[in-house]
């Protein structure tokens, strides 16, 4: 009997040592660090070299990224990338277009109400596909729509809560 209660006891802790192992952050007193993963291995808010190729994100073949344009990164500072790498993009250059609004804006010099399927075939001719030479720096925001939400609030089409990388263009050295 005696082996048994001790059978039991061991059992119990080493239950409950496993069940303490998972630590979502890094605790200290209340507050919590987390890390959040860049996608070009570069600290967020460093400014880099990148080569880019615009990307057409009807490629995708995701609702969400229809009508938009992302950047496919080449090399970051000189750095060849071996995987495929699309991020989205802001544009403080005012010289790239993010979706097909914008791009007729660019080619145009006007604004659209609204944009025919020519019309964008037009456009994606001469856009997408771009080679570019940029200095930008990496960021990010949490976006969506968190758990419960449509408890309170009617109910829309998004994507479900999380963080999102994106690229602020400062610059474009060479077309």
């Amino acid at each position: 009997m005696r082996h048994f209660l001790t059978f039991i006891l061991v059992l119990t802790g080493l239950w409950s040592s496993s069940q303490a192992q998972y630590t979502p952050g890094n605790y200290q007193g209340d507050s919590i660090k987390t890390s959040i993963p860049t996608k070009l291995n570069i600290p967020f808010g460093t400014i880099a070299k990148l080569d880019v190729e615009i990307y057409d994100g009807d490629n995708l073949h995701r609702k969400g990224d229809q009508g938009t344009y992302l950047v496919k990164i080449n090399s970051v500072n000189d750095k060849q990338q071996i995987d495929t790498l699309l991020m989205t993009f802001e544009d403080e250059t005012e010289q790239l277009a993010s979706e097909n609004f914008a791009l007729y804006k660019l080619v145009y010099g006007k604004k659209a109400n609204s944009i025919s399927n020519m019309q964008i075939d037009k456009m994606k001719k001469n856009y997408v596909g771009k080679k570019l030479t940029l200095m930008a720096y990496e960021t990010g925001r949490f976006t969506g729509i968190p758990k419960d939400y449509f408890k309170y609030r009617p109910e829309v089409a998004d994507k479900g809560f999380h963080f999102e990388n994106y690229l602020v263009i400062v610059s474009i050295l060479a077309k």
